[in-house]
């Protein structure tokens, strides 16, 4: 039986994306990389709260609260999600084969 509080949680996800792809069309350019960083910040906090969650998540959730929250210009949040994408694909492939 699904988990109606994680069903409720990620449906308001879902309308996040939605509602981000949509504003893209009328927000400047840079907004794009935010809004992403900040849907991994959402789906990662949503991952701990329904039990998820790991060390590394935590360690990830906090890095994307500080960049989301913080007054992080373009050119540093390109920095963290190159730096962020190498350590996920690091972590990805740490987990798939025990590398």
């Amino acid at each position: 039986m699904a988990d109606p509080a994680l069903q409720r949680d990620l449906f308001l996800l879902a309308g996040y994306l939605l509602s981000s792809a949509r504003g893209l069309y009328d927000e400047p350019a840079g907004y794009g990389p935010f809004r992403l960083l900040d849907a991994a910040r959402r789906l990662v906090a949503l991952m701990a709260e329904h039990g998820l969650g790991d060390p590394y998540l935590v360690a990830l959730q906090g890095e994307l609260e500080r960049a989301c929250t913080g007054a992080a210009s373009d050119a540093e949040l390109r920095e963290l999600a190159d730096r962020l994408v190498l350590e996920y694909a690091e972590e990805l492939d740490r987990r798939l084969t025990g590398g």
